[in-house]
């Protein structure tokens, strides 16, 4: 195969033209994530190994909760309220210790929220506002009915309130959480990542 020489006067074209292209690609992309941004206000960011997402790296000065607590990422997705509540949701009813009695919390199914975003089946990490945090396997979701609750007896749940989000499931009679944190219900949960 033969290669075509391109003549020295058009060596400047050449250039202009493939950054020309590099900057539609960009701008394409760019594009797409505004097209899928949150219109509300975002509740949880979730990064890692994803295939879809609809905002840029992490800005430290604009994020700086997630700066705080040492997280970085090149891509993630922003989920706002309106786009959890129209994924399918779950129920559970449990009494976890910040309550006095059994409380029926509902939000989207755990499963739902990274099939959304096309994420990758691995160790899931959750961290809460205050940097507490914990983790589920693959599996855990799967064979689980881990939710993100935004309410309790219909009632959102508020900052200072175990809210934004609980992460929350039913645990069978005698289960605990690791000591690893494995399983361990996360509220005020605003960040998740997908993968070590």
């Amino acid at each position: 195969m033969a290669l075509v020489s391109i003549p020295p006067g058009l060596q400047p074209m050449r250039s202009i033209f493939l950054a020309l292209i590099a900057a539609l690609c960009a701008l394409s992309v760019s594009a797409a994530e505004q097209d899928r941004a949150p219109k509300d206000m975002v509740l949880l960011t979730v990064s890692g190994t994803i295939g879809e997402s609809n905002r840029g790296a992490l800005d430290p000065k604009k994020d700086s909760l997630l700066a705080l607590n040492k997280i970085e990422f090149n891509k993630a997705f922003a989920f706002d309220r309106p786009t959890l509540v129209a994924l399918e949701q779950g129920t559970v009813t449990v009494q976890p210790r910040e309550f006095d009695k059994p409380a029926t919390f509902k939000g989207p199914l755990l499963r739902e929220v990274l099939g959304h975003i096309e994420a990758a089946k691995l160790k899931i990490t959750v961290v809460a506002v205050n940097g507490y945090s914990g983790w589920v396997a693959p599996e855990d979701v799967d064979r689980s009915d881990w939710i993100l609750a935004l309410e309790a007896d219909g009632v959102p749940l508020g900052i200072g309130q175990q809210g934004p989000l609980w992460l929350i499931n039913t645990r069978a009679e005698g289960e605990k959480p690791g000591e690893d944190g494995r399983g361990r219900w996360v509220y005020a949960v605003f960040y998740i990542r997908v993968g070590e």
